[in-house]
Formats: C-alpha cells, structure tokens, sequence
C-alpha cells in the first residue's frame, strides 16, 4: 500500500477515470473481465471513492492530501491512463502517478 498525495483535482480525475473503466465491465461474469479491469474493479468497490467525492470537494484546492491506495492499482492506474483520452484533471493525476511512481524507485 502507497500513499499518493494529489490534490482534490486530480482525486476527481481518478474517480472520472475509474468511473468509465468499471462502468462497462461491472455486469460481466469475473473471468470475462481483465486481469487489470477485474483489479480496477474490486478498487473501485472497496475504495468507495464515490462516497469520498463530497468531503475531496471541500478541501483547500492548493493544498495536497494523501490517498491509501495499493501499489498494484497505482500501477496499473499509470499503464493505462497511458493510452486512454483523459480530460485534464485526469492528466494531472497521470502525472502524478509518474512523480509518485519514480519516486519509489529513489
């Protein structure tokens, strides 16, 4: 588990995020899933990001608070939003992920 510090933009650029890519896969069956959609998936569910989105909204904007997430949804998150078409607050968050990624490594 990591810790990533973003701002309450960029928390709203992951729910966006996540929001389209479990949207279309929650109805199917486990194993018609990706590996990585069925890992998004479980996230999204036990994150309850959702429930969150009221209390990131009234955060001070300038301001950077941490996010518990596990280093293999990070991962992932980081592969690929890669390729997908963001809106910029989910760029911002990408490059985040970058920062906080490469920053493990050091």
């Amino acid at each position: 588990m990591i810790k990533i510090r973003m701002y309450p933009s960029e928390f709203l650029g992951l729910v966006n995020f996540l929001h389209g890519r479990v949207l279309p896969v929650i109805d199917l069956q486990p194993l018609e899933r990706s590996i990585y959609d069925q890992i998004l998936l479980e996230y999204w569910q036990k994150a309850s990001l959702v429930e969150k989105i009221p209390a990131w909204r009234h955060r001070n904007g300038r301001k950077q608070y941490g996010l518990p997430m596990p280093l293999s949804v990070a991962r992932i998150l980081h592969q690929e939003m890669q390729y997908a078409e963001l809106t910029m607050y989910g760029q911002a968050l990408l490059a985040r992920l970058d920062q906080e990624l490469v920053n493990l490594k050091q």
